[in-house]
C-alpha cells in the first residue's frame, strides 16, 4: 500500500486521533513518539491535546518507525464502490441460508432502523411486465418464449403480491413440479435482469443472487407407468372432480400436451366424429387434434358436459374453454388423486412418455407416434387445420383405432 497516499487522505482531526491513541490506549511515550517521528515532545504533546495536527510527512515517519503499533491506531480507510459492491455479493450469497437471510436483516436494521426490508424490496407495475416482454422481443426471443416467461413470472408474482425480496425470491423452492420449479427461476432471475437492473442496479444484484436457478434430474431419468398404474389415477380423480378425470383420461390415451387441453375451446369437441380440434398449428409445439376413444366420447357426453354446464352456471361462467376449472385447482385435483393412488410421482409430463411407449410396443411407426402425439409436421406445412385433417386424419385415426389403448371405461 503507499502509505504517502493513505496519510494525505486523512483529515486533521484523524491525525490527532493517531497520537492520542498512541499515547492513552497503548501507553507509548512522548519522547519515543518525538523521537521516531523527528520533532520536540512539546510539537507531540500539542499533537494529543489536538492544538494543532501532525504533519503528513512526520506520520509517515512515525509509522516507518514503529509500524505495527501506528497500524492498531489508522482509522479504516473509507470504503470504495467495489469493496461495497464485494459486501453486497456476499450477504447475496449468504441470504439464500433462511438463518443467516434473519441475522443479516436484523444487523442491517440496526445500522439503517426502519429502512431495511422496505428497501430490499421491488414492487413489480404493470410497466415492468410490459418493459419485460418488449425486451425479451427486442433481443430476438420468440413470441411463444417469451409468452412462456410471462407466464410463469406472473403467476409467481401472483402468488408473491407482486413484491420481489430476499424473502419472497425463496418461494421459488417451494414450488412442487420440479419442471415449472425451474422455469419460474428462470424467468424472475432474467426479469430482474433485464427490467430491475436498469431501475434498481444495486437492489437487483442482491436479489439476484438471493437465490439459484434449481437443477432438474437429467432427462430421460424417468419410469414409464404401467396401463394399471395410470387407471387407477383414472379412478381416483373420477371421485374427486370430473373436469380432472376427463383432462387425466385424455391426456392418458392420447398423450395430449396439457397446456393445449387447458387453451381447447368448446366448439372444437365433435363427439359424433370423436375428435378435439385443438387449433395448436403455429410455433415448435403443434397438435391440430386429438382422436378420442369410446369410452372417452362416452364420459364427455354423459358425465363431465353436464357436470360442466352446472359447474359454470353456480360460477356465473361464460367462458368458451372446454375446461374452465383453474389450472391451479386442476394441478391440486391431480395431485390429490395421484397421492390417493400411492403414486405420487406419476406426474401428468409422464404420459407423454407413456403413450408413446404404448405405440411404440404395438409396432406403429414412429412417424405417426410423433404426428398424434404433435411432436412435429411434414415439412412446410403451412396450411389451416382442415387442410391438415383432410390430408392426414384417415391415416392417423386408423392408427388410433387399432393400437390406442383405454383408460376410460
Amino acid at each position: 500500500m503507499m502509505w504517502e497516499q493513505y496519510f494525505y487522505k486523512l483529515t486533521d482531526r484523524q491525525r490527532v486521533e493517531i497520537v492520542k491513541c498512541l499515547v492513552e490506549s497503548l501507553g507509548v511515550s512522548i519522547a519515543d513518539i518525538a523521537r521516531a517521528a523527528g520533532v520536540s515532545k512539546m510539537a507531540v504533546s500539542n499533537w494529543v491535546r489536538g492544538v494543532n495536527a501532525p504533519q503528513v510527512d512526520r506520520l509517515i515517519a512515525l509509522h516507518s518507525a514503529m509500524p505495527e503499533t501506528v497500524a492498531r491506531c489508522l482509522p479504516e480507510p473509507p470504503a470504495g464502490r467495489l469493496e461495497v459492491d464485494m459486501a453486497l455479493s456476499t450477504l447475496a450469497r449468504a441470504a439464500r441460508d433462511p438463518a443467516l437471510r434473519d441475522y443479516i436483516l436484523q444487523q442491517l436494521e440496526t445500522l439503517f432502523p426502519g429502512q431495511i426490508r422496505r428497501q430490499l424490496a421491488y414492487r413489480v407495475e404493470r410497466e415492468d411486465i410490459e418493459a419485460f416482454r418488449g425486451r425479451l422481443l427486442s433481443e430476438g426471443v420468440a413470441k411463444e418464449t417469451a409468452d412462456e416467461y410471462l407466464r410463469y413470472l406472473v403467476k409467481f408474482l401472483s402468488a408473491a403480491g407482486w413484491v420481489i425480496s430476499p424473502d419472497t425470491v425463496q418461494r421459488v423452492y417451494a414450488i412442487e413440479t420440479p419442471h415449472v420449479r425451474r422455469k419460474t427461476a428462470v424467468a424472475l432471475k432474467r426479469f430482474i435482469d433485464t427490467v430491475v437492473r436498469t431501475r434498481e442496479p444495486q437492489l437487483a444484484a442482491l436479489l439476484y443472487d438471493a437465490f439459484t436457478t434449481p437443477k432438474v434430474k437429467a432427462r430421460n431419468n424417468f419410469r414409464v407407468p404401467s396401463l394399471e398404474e395410470v387407471k387407477k389415477v383414472w379412478e381416483e380423480t373420477s371421485k374427486i372432480s370430473p373436469c380432472a378425470a376427463a383432462v387425466w383420461g385424455i391426456m392418458a390415451e392420447t398423450g395430449v400436451r396439457l397446456d393445449h387441453l387447458l387453451r381447447a375451446r368448446l366448439d372444437g369437441l365433435q363427439l359424433d366424429r370423436r375428435r378435439l380440434l385443438l387449433g395448436e398449428t403455429e410455433g415448435p409445439k403443434r397438435q391440430p387434434l386429438v382422436f378420442l376413444t369410446e369410452g372417452a366420447a362416452r364420459y364427455l357426453r354423459d358425465v363431465y358436459l353436464p357436470w360442466r354446464e352446472r359447474f359454470c352456471r353456480m360460477l356465473r361462467l361464460s367462458t368458451d374453454k372446454l375446461f374452465p376449472c383453474r389450472e391451479e385447482t386442476l394441478y391440486q385435483w391431480l395431485r390429490e388423486a395421484r397421492q390417493r393412488a400411492g403414486l405420487p410421482w406419476l406426474e401428468p409430463k409422464l404420459l407423454r412418455k407413456f403413450v408413446a411407449q404404448w405405440l411404440l410396443d404395438r409396432g406403429v411407426d414412429v412417424a405417426d407416434i410423433a404426428v398424434l402425439q404433435g411432436r412435429s409436421l411434414p415439412g412446410g406445412l403451412a396450411v389451416t387445420v382442415e387442410h391438415y385433417i383432410a390430408d392426414f386424419e384417415r391415416r392417423l385415426r386408423a392408427v388410433f383405432e387399432q393400437h390406442a389403448l383405454r383408460v376410460f371405461p
